[in-house]
């Protein structure tokens, strides 16, 4: 009777632990798009001030180192140490910035949590609607949260059932399949140049 009673007690308590995984994985999304929502519609400081503060809270909450050697793919088996480093360091740059690019529209829009789902023990999926003011058009949008030294972090948006980093992986690949690695550093240093 004792052993039923203090399975009944870990299985209730394991359930609640895992309900408050996924509530913080959903508040972490919630609080993240809000900041990035204020950082748009301030009107204390100017565009420029606006994306590097947008450009900050990308690499605050999301795993780009992780992010970087994933989109490599097979490409990082060939590639020296020295390679791989340089990479993700332009990367961090170029991601940033295009981030804070596809946020400057984001101002007419909510993000509605519509639910989570915890998938192991450090990761949670976040679901999501994004719905635009203006013409109420819904976008869905579920959000890869991981728990890394406890710390939440992003490291995936599926939009429309449409991973963004397996889309980013294949356009790396491809450049590296047809040009080589080196076009591939020059393509990003180009976006960052002119971003």
């Amino acid at each position: 009777m004792k052993k039923i009673l203090l399975l009944i007690i870990f299985i209730i308590l394991s359930g609640k632990n895992t309900l408050a995984f996924e509530k913080k994985a959903e508040d972490f999304i919630v609080q993240t798009t809000s900041n990035a929502k204020k950082i748009i519609l301030s009107t204390k400081i100017d565009e420029k001030e606006k994306r590097k503060n947008l450009e900050q809270l990308a690499l605050d909450t999301v795993d780009v180192s992780g992010l970087a050697k994933y989109t490599l793919g097979e490409s990082s088996k060939t590639l020296s140490e020295k390679q791989i480093l340089e990479f993700v360091e332009i990367f961090k740059i170029f991601f940033s910035k295009n981030i804070s690019n596809k946020l400057k529209d984001y101002s007419d829009q909510n993000v509605i949590i519509t639910g989570s789902k915890k998938i192991s023990d450090n990761y949670v999926l976040v679901n999501s609607k994004i719905i635009s003011n203006k013409d109420k058009q819904e976008i869905i949008v579920d959000w890869r949260v991981f728990l890394v030294n406890n710390n939440l972090i992003i490291r995936d948006l599926v939009v429309e059932g449409l991973s963004l980093a397996r889309t980013q992986r294949e356009e790396f690949a491809s450049i590296i399949a047809n040009k080589g690695y080196e076009n591939l550093i020059a393509s990003l240093k180009e976006y960052i140049s002119k971003n």
